[in-house]
């Protein structure tokens, strides 16, 4: 009997050593071509050790794609090709693992930057050198967002928003040209480079031509300046809240001194455990920090705060608020970005990933909507590269698209897939640190959009977004909406009053528990926003048969004279 339990330990010893001895000796990326399009899409090319024809690779492309792909036997050495059509140029963060039968026995982390063959790569700097040509050591990112002109063959075609980035697909003929040029110079800037003030893009064969194209502002000596203040919906708990205000880089080379007051809701005290930078003073309920030089070189300061219910009497469906304000007032060229007031309900659970509108609820055609994606490294690592994707409603002027505020340098890229438009925030090399490190592991996108004219009454706008924390698996907000025309009245919803769903997940059927006198209809949505069903409330319990739904996640929007709630729905 021993043995045989001794070969047995002998043969596991050996098979270990066998499939240890594989190793990935090198790896890179190249260029390949549609023979249509002459767009380029990456090509990886791995080779190993030694060959086994146990040995495959599974790459993460860190755009939520994967794949498998055989190794294939070289003289003395094992090789792979692994392909990916990405959907959108950027920076990617790609894992790519060896392994041997089920195994995985050595992987590799890296991160590229992939252009589209019919893109160009805009990038605003701050000409700190001098010098009127970009200095890769001295000129960095400007993180406030820029309007751009596009002109294509001499014809003005588009306007676009800039912040340190921007990746503009181009499209034509080969030898038209596009000028790109900045519209909206900020008081106290002038642009120094190239000469003339305007970018010119050939459209070329292939990507092999393509080329980053920067401009360059320098200070002119002007006292101008701008603060803005901006607020992430606040992480709004029975037990505390907690929360980050963003002091945007001042549109100035003017460097100016600055007081931010936040005057939070007296039902909770101060707990001064994760303030980035500490507060100068905090008396009450009202916390004050001062601030010296922001500049435009200055990236945007997060001011992280939490406070708690040392009286435990905040319930769920409480309503709090909190006053922001950042001064000077005097002589700040727009006034109107100084002061935030936000109103917030008390959630019993909460999801530090989430999407805000404002205005939400009931809308006007036309009406500007700003939306702000939070998000927040939970891991116990640092998050090198994070991008976001929201998918916009078809209800959505895309042309209105504007910038109010990104936490880092960000680029941005823009894309219709599917007739749909889906906006790309790339930060690269955000470094955001784990969740350890209180205020330092948060970031945010502010941005504004017009809602279309003349939609009829009713129509529904959604919104979420897609948050990838390098080639980990996508992590998705909340759903957030507005509808089209105004209710003829509203009764109060009861805040005691629950809403259920279950069994959650659920595979054929879904019972719906809610008060059929403040919500009388529940839609069913995709993750694209598409309705796929509508159940009237007529009692306070429904059974739903969602048997032909396909897997994934759905969510559930009650609506009625009280109002609007939406529930995620996980499909087996």
């Amino acid at each position: 009997m021993k043995k045989i339990f001794y070969l047995v330990l002998l043969l596991s010893v050996f098979t270990f050593k066998s499939e240890a001895q594989y190793h990935i000796t090198s790896h890179s990326w190249m260029p390949g071509y549609d023979s249509l399009t002459y767009c380029s899409y990456p090509t990886l090319y791995i080779t190993t050790d030694a060959y086994s024809d146990s040995l495959s690779v599974k790459t993460y492309y860190g755009n939520g794609q994967s794949s498998t792909s055989a190794v294939y036997n070289g003289t003395g050495h094992g090789f792979a090709y692994c392909y990916s059509q990405y959907s959108f140029p950027g920076n990617y963060t790609t894992k790519y693992v060896l392994v041997y039968g089920s195994l995985a026995v050595d992987s590799v982390v890296e991160t590229h930057e992939y252009l589209y063959c019919s893109s160009t790569n805009i990038k605003c700097v701050n000409d700190s050198s001098g010098t009127g040509v970009y200095d890769s050591l001295h000129d960095h990112a400007i993180n406030i967002p820029l309007k751009i002109e596009v002109t294509y063959n001499g014809a003005p075609v588009d306007t676009i928003i800039v912040t340190s980035g921007r990746y503009y697909e181009i499209r034509g003929s080969i030898g038209d040209v596009y000028s790109y040029k900045i519209i909206n110079v900020p008081a106290g800037f002038a642009v120094t480079f190239p000469v003339g003030g305007v970018i010119y893009d050939t459209v070329k064969l292939s990507s092999a031509s393509s080329k980053i194209n920067y401009f360059g502002l320098e200070c002119n000596g002007s006292t101008n300046f701008d603060l803005a203040v901006n607020a992430v919906k606040p992480i709004t708990g029975v037990g505390d809240q907690s929360g980050d205000i963003y002091v945007s880089s001042n549109i100035s080379c003017y460097a100016i001194d600055a007081t931010v007051v936040l005057d939070f809701s007296p039902k909770y005290v101060a707990k001064l455990i994760a303030f980035d930078p500490t507060p100068t003073s905090v008396i009450g309920n009202v916390a004050t920090w001062n601030l010296n030089g922001i500049t435009s070189r200055s990236n945007a300061i997060d001011l992280h705060y939490q406070v708690v219910d040392s009286a435990g009497d905040v319930v769920a469906g409480d309503t709090v608020h909190r006053n922001i304000q950042i001064t000077p007032i005097t002589g700040d060229t727009d006034s109107a970005n100084n002061t935030e007031v936000i109103i917030d309900s008390v959630k019993a659970g909460v999801d530090p990933n989430e999407m805000s509108v404002s205005p939400g609820g009931y809308i006007a055609s036309g009406t500007q909507l700003q939306y702000t994606i939070g998000f927040k490294n939970t891991g116990n690592d640092t998050a090198y590269n994070i991008s976001l994707y929201d998918t916009l409603s078809d209800y959505v002027d895309i042309k209105s698209l504007n910038l109010v505020m990104a936490s880092a340098v960000m680029n941005i890229a823009v894309l219709t897939v599917g007739g749909k438009n889906i906006i790309r925030f790339d930060f690269p090399n955000i470094n955001l640190l784990d969740s350890s490190y209180h205020g330092l592991c948060n970031g945010a996108v502010i941005f504004t959009i017009n809602v279309k004219d003349n939609l009829p009454p009713g129509t529904t706008i959604f919104n979420h977004a897609g948050i990838f924390f390098d080639y980990n698996p996508v992590v998705m907000t909340d759903t957030v909406e507005d509808i089209i025309g105004f209710p003829a009245s509203v009764t109060p919803v009861n805040k005691t009053s629950k809403v259920l769903v279950y069994p959650n997940p659920a595979s054929d059927e879904v019972t719906i528990i809610a008060d059929n006198t403040s919500y009388s209809t529940a839609t069913f949505t995709n993750v694209l926003g598409q309705q796929l069903l509508t159940q009237s409330l007529t009692a306070s319990q429904i059974k739903v048969n969602v048997s032909k739904l396909g897997p994934g996640m759905y969510y559930i929007t009650l609506r009625g004279e009280g109002g609007v709630k939406v529930v995620k729905l996980e499909k087996m």
